[in-house]
């Protein structure tokens, strides 16, 4: 390899930041991007440079050296963890072939995480609590995180959800209270079942970051909080100091808030909303009213709708606690 001119700082893994530590603990190849920079985790320390190809080139050339002092470590001899993890379509066509795995076959990928560590490992409690069938496969990614290659072929995305939201449930029955999943798309084949784990991991790490209180998180449902993570912290915050009343004052307490997620869950009708909130029309219409004259925004329309959604995710995003 050519000498590659790139800074290298290591910096001790505390330092980085929660996102960045979050999406390193979920990545089997520790390495995220993250506002510019590389990282990349190293025996309890990061490796941070520049996000440019040579800093990529280098910290690949890492990576391998590292993979292959560990080739006989159980991770590494996991087939399906070389299949999520890499995204060298040719590489992953070989491998399937050469261990006789169908390739055209729809498979999902999900993330499972213990927010907090365990004595036991994950992998263990999943065994014994998580319903498996003869074509899923379970990967090992570290002491407190699993990923399950799902067979999808005969699934709709709703039922995948179904299935982790009810493997949540056993375990939080069984006192282990703390487990997220992230779902990523469909993979139609599987050379796609790398980009099914990345959306799964991007999935948990804007999931934990927008609604730190939910539990599953589905790529295919967070469109917008990606966009927002796309808008620089300057411009957020002279955004949401426009609409200041949405996030500072008394109208928008935990029933108000209710309301609308419920109104925008019934796509902004009306009458089925009021009915799962079982309040009257009219109700509903003076709580929206009341939305209107302290922020402008009439919910009742589209455009108004979606600022105001847009508003809320950002403000509950800025004012979410740091460790």
């Amino acid at each position: 390899m050519d000498r590659l001119n790139v800074a290298i700082t290591l910096i001790p893994s505390e330092q980085v930041p929660e996102e960045v530590r979050r999406s390193i603990e979920t990545a089997p190849d520790s390495v995220c991007r993250h506002d510019g920079n590389l990282y990349f985790s190293l025996e309890g320390e990061v490796l941070r440079c520049e996000d440019r190809p040579e800093g990529y080139e280098l910290l690949s050339a890492i990576r391998e050296k590292v993979r292959g002092s560990h080739a006989g470590n159980g991770y590494a001899k996991n087939i399906w963890y070389q299949f999520i993890t890499s995204a060298e379509s040719d590489r992953t066509a070989a491998l399937a072939a050469k261990y006789g795995v169908e390739k055209r076959k729809k498979r999902t990928v999900i993330l499972f995480r213990m927010k907090y560590p365990l004595e036991k490992p994950l992998s263990v409690i999943f065994t014994e609590n998580a319903p498996t069938e003869e074509d899923d496969q379970a990967v090992i990614l570290g002491h407190d995180s699993i990923a399950l290659v799902k067979n999808s072929a005969f699934c709709t995305e709703d039922e995948i959800a179904e299935y982790a939201a009810a493997v949540i449930d056993t375990m939080v029955s069984e006192g282990f209270t703390d487990l997220q999943a992230g779902i990523g798309r469909e993979a139609d084949s599987i050379t796609e079942l790398h980009r099914s784990y990345e959306e799964a991991q991007n999935a948990l790490l804007t999931g934990t970051r927008f609604h730190a209180d939910e539990t599953l998180f589905r790529y295919s449902e967070q469109k917008l909080e990606r966009i927002i993570s796309q808008i620089p912290a300057e411009n957020r915050k002279k955004i949401l100091a426009e609409y200041d009343s949405l996030y500072g004052g008394e109208t928008f307490g935990a029933e108000m808030m209710e309301t609308v997620r419920v109104f925008f869950r019934h796509d902004l009708n009306i009458t089925s909303a009021s009915r799962q909130l079982l309040i009257h029309r009219n109700t509903l219409n003076y709580r929206l009213d009341k939305i209107k004259r302290e922020t402008g925004l009439d919910l009742r329309t589209f455009q108004d709708a979606v600022v105001f959604r847009m508003i809320s995710e950002m403000a509950e995003n800025e004012q979410k606690p740091t460790d």
